[in-house]
């Protein structure tokens, strides 16, 4: 119940229920009925999203005013993700350069390997011409986008300093692509190859050497010996190896049939390379070893293995370097994390009057806690956006590229990964150098903002 002073003039027991009180608007204590009292009422509380907003931004504008004190841990946050994605990201290209030597070596994943069937009794060779035919209608049948023979044997080639001994494959153009050939000069083979009436051949760096290095545009020949003889053009040269050793060209299948002759190619060594889906490899191997037996007939044994990098389903060849990248990237972010808690925590003695005065206005000891780990969050995830911004320039710098892994064919670009993982562990430093901060911050009493 609410009273008012009483005018004089009033009839005394009036009835207090009836009176006006706009009348009495200007009375010091008035009566007014219950149900003309004031309602107290709730304010709305904000989202969680805008609360969360609300803290970044109060983080960020301490950040933006106690800059001074923070810019060398920043500095230090900043290179320490830049080198972690730097090196994560450096990893990825040295990462692809290995694949593709893999892939030189012995095919793209997955790539099968079918050699001529055999009999058990071991007394009988399966002909070449019917295994050849067997194998493209294979090809045709299963829509085999890549496949390539592969005859292996050796020629004379006559030099300038004499005749010498020289290894030969048939292939045919698909290896190119399924090998990653890498020439340093001229081209690989093509479809157009197979009409020319003298051969075309690519040579490594070693023959190119005994040949004198002579310029591609003039279409240089050298004569080819076996069975038969003939004049090869040199079209392309392999790029050099560190372990190249003799005298080595490719040319296509049949014309080096016709070089070294149908008996010397029956007994020489042959092989067919399919690059097939990784998913499907072991369906398809089984699938030839059928086709083998139906059409060679009983008693025939079927020869189909897969022979690329990853053929043995062991551990990928990169784990190990995964690792050591893994490890010196972390042992960056840890350096830089020690930097930015030792900073923080004189930046909170520093600051004990502020934090005092927050809590004698009212603020509760989780929005003081909150408040500061937000603090050093925000300051790294900004610092983490500018080294990542910093190692993807230095990552995709060419010259940075061919220092690292030089005759990559398919460079990869700035992984992704490495970036998320630089901003997450960025944040998570951030989160953990707060976190002492914040915890000595909780603790800091009224009285405290008197004393400094």
């Amino acid at each position: 119940m609410i009273w008012r002073r009483k005018k004089s003039g009033e009839p005394p027991g009036a009835d207090l229920a009836s009176i006006d009180p706009a009348q009495h608007a200007d009375d010091d204590l008035v009566w007014r009925p219950s149900d003309e009292r004031a309602k107290p009422t709730r304010e709305p509380r904000g989202s969680l999203l805008s609360g969360v907003v609300g803290s970044v931004v109060e983080a960020w504008d301490e950040v933006r005013i106690n800059r001074t004190r923070v810019l060398l841990s920043l500095i230090g946050i900043g290179v320490a993700v830049c080198a972690l994605a730097t090196v994560v990201g450096a990893g990825t290209v040295f990462g692809q350069a290995q694949t593709e030597q893999f892939e030189r070596d012995s095919g793209r994943p997955a790539t099968l390997t079918v050699y001529p069937p055999f009999m058990e009794s071991g007394v009988e060779a399966a002909d070449t011409t019917l295994f050849m035919n067997h194998m493209d209608n294979v090809i045709d049948r299963y829509q085999i986008s890549h496949a390539t023979p592969r005859f292996r044997g050796s020629i004379t080639a006559h030099l300038v300093n004499g005749t010498q001994y020289s290894a030969v494959q048939g292939v045919s153009v698909a290896y190119g692509v399924m090998h990653r050939v890498e020439l340093g000069y001229g081209r690989w083979l093509t479809e157009a190859d197979e009409k020319r009436l003298a051969p075309a051949v690519v040579i490594n760096d070693g023959f190119y050497e005994e040949l004198g290095r002579p310029d591609l545009r003039t279409h240089p020949t050298i004569v080819l010996g076996s069975e038969a003889t003939t004049t090869a053009v040199i079209v392309g040269v392999l790029s050099p190896t560190p372990y190249e050793s003799g005298l080595d060209l490719s040319m296509l299948a049949a014309p080096m049939r016709e070089l070294v002759g149908a008996a010397a190619s029956d007994q020489g060594d042959l092989s067919y390379e399919l690059w097939v889906p990784e998913e499907q490899w072991e369906q398809l191997q089984q699938i030839i070893v059928r086709d083998v037996t139906g059409d060679f007939g009983e008693g025939w044994q079927a020869n189909v293995n897969r022979s690329d990098y990853l053929a043995w389903g062991g551990p990928n060849p990169l784990e190990p370097l995964q690792w050591v990248i893994g490890g010196i990237a972390g042992l960056i972010l840890l350096l830089g994390a020690l930097g930015l808690v030792n900073i923080s925590l004189v930046t909170v003695k520093y600051r004990v009057r502020e934090i005092g005065v927050r809590r004698a206005f009212g603020a509760t000891a989780g929005r003081v806690f909150f408040a500061v780990m937000m603090e050093s969050v925000v300051a790294t995830v900004a610092a983490g956006v500018m080294g990542v911004a910093l190692a993807i320039v230095i990552v995709q710098n060419p010259a940075v590229q061919e220092l690292i892994a030089p005759g990559v064919q398919d460079l990869p670009p700035f992984p992704i990964g490495a970036a998320l993982i630089a901003l997450g562990a960025s944040a998570a430093v951030g989160a953990l150098a707060g976190l002492m901060p914040a915890l000595v911050a909780v603790k800091v009493k009224v009285i405290d903002a008197i004393r400094y």
